[in-house]
């Protein structure tokens, strides 16, 4: 019968995937499509139903409304599927399909968001974590895991404390698995790359971050065009990863770091940073400032891209490219874990270090 979901997931002639709107509605006509074509093959049908609740919005009503129609639907067909195999035979492709059926449930109900909702999620989560452990799924039971830990904290009204270590090496093995699976062109291996990259960001990895993305957006934008959503994507991810955030000590603020001037004295910043956190940050239109100020009152921030200069002791690190991990505010020195292989981590002083705006 062919690959009937890739008819509706992808062009024919461009093998692009369908976006947006598109997609949605192909998505329902898919699920028409088996319905009325391929009604007893029970595997096929789950699939196009999972693929339709995907691309549902759980904020609109007439989509929610479906969306609990579809997760009543799949539950009956895996009870149905059930009923006509043994305890034995539900195993491998079968175990393997219940187990994703639970999963995507549980995220449909989570995206809707009500307490009930929410409530439903860990339910589902919860079985699909237990089924995942069976089948020795390790990706799967992490994101089932980390869902659950999401709900909880909301439930507590407190914020997500992510274990960046584990979530760089959850990260890591995502992207190689696409890599190897479907190349490094995909859409879904590209937005892999692009959760691997705030990874490394979070992890203050600001040097491999910008490396992945730059070369990512390259990929897709050459690959997929421009106003691809991975490519957009992309894109904007780079953009907030270019962006150099210091901290000015005179003003005890952060800002963002536009240029250097002066042969370096100086350093142009802009701002103040409403927020700093390591990640996104934003600033308020009407208190901007733009102000031109001597270097020794401009500190980079965590994960910053620096390059070491006027080293006499440590001559080897001049012109040496890496990120900022840590800072001793009483010596005025960082740590700074460089880029090339078989270089050691090492202690610098702030005046030697020079933030890198473009990445050669």
């Amino acid at each position: 019968m062919g690959n009937i979901g890739a008819a509706f997931q992808e062009c024919p002639n461009c093998k692009q995937e369908f976006q947006n709107d598109l997609r949605y509605h192909l998505e329902r006509a898919r699920v028409s499509f088996v319905e009325r074509e391929f009604a007893d093959d029970h595997m096929l049908y789950l699939r196009a139903l999972i693929h339709r609740v995907r691309v549902l919005n759980a904020e609109n009503d007439d989509d929610t409304a479906e969306g609990d129609q579809i997760c009543f639907k799949m539950i009956s067909i895996i009870d149905e599927m059930k009923s006509d195999h043994s305890q034995s035979d539900w195993s491998g492709e079968f175990m393997k399909m219940e187990a994703v059926v639970l999963y995507v449930i549980g995220l449909f109900h989570m995206n809707v968001g009500s307490e009930e909702s929410l409530q439903e999620a860990l339910k589902y989560f919860g079985s699909a974590i237990y089924l995942f452990t069976l089948l020795g799924d390790e990706n799967n039971i992490i994101s089932a895991k980390k869902n659950i830990a999401k709900i909880e904290a909301k439930f507590n009204g407190e914020e997500i404390c992510c274990n960046e270590g584990n979530d760089l090496e959850f990260s890591q093995r995502q992207y190689k698995y696409w890599l190897g699976k479907l190349g490094e062109q995909h859409p879904i291996t590209i937005r892999r790359g692009e959760l691997l990259a705030h990874a490394l960001y979070c992890s203050n990895q600001g040097v491999a971050a910008e490396r992945l993305l730059t070369k990512l957006a390259a990929i897709s934008r050459q690959v997929h065009g421009p106003t691809h959503n991975c490519t957009l994507s992309a894109t904007s991810a780079l953009k907030d990863v270019k962006d150099r955030r210091v901290f000015v000590d005179s003003r005890r603020e952060w800002f963002h770091a536009l240029k250097y001037e002066n042969d370096g004295l100086i350093c142009v910043v802009k701002g103040p940073v409403v927020e700093f956190s390591g990640g996104s940050s934003s600033m308020q239109e009407e208190h901007m400032l733009t102000l031109s100020l001597p270097v020794s009152d401009v500190f980079p921030g965590p994960g910053t891209p620096v390059v070491c200069q006027g080293l006499s002791e440590s001559a080897h690190f001049n012109g040496k490219i890496g990120d900022t991990r840590g800072f001793n505010e009483g010596e005025g020195k960082f740590e700074v874990h460089f880029e090339e292989a078989g270089l050691e981590p090492a202690i610098i002083k702030h005046e030697n270090l020079r933030i890198v705006f473009e990445l050669p």
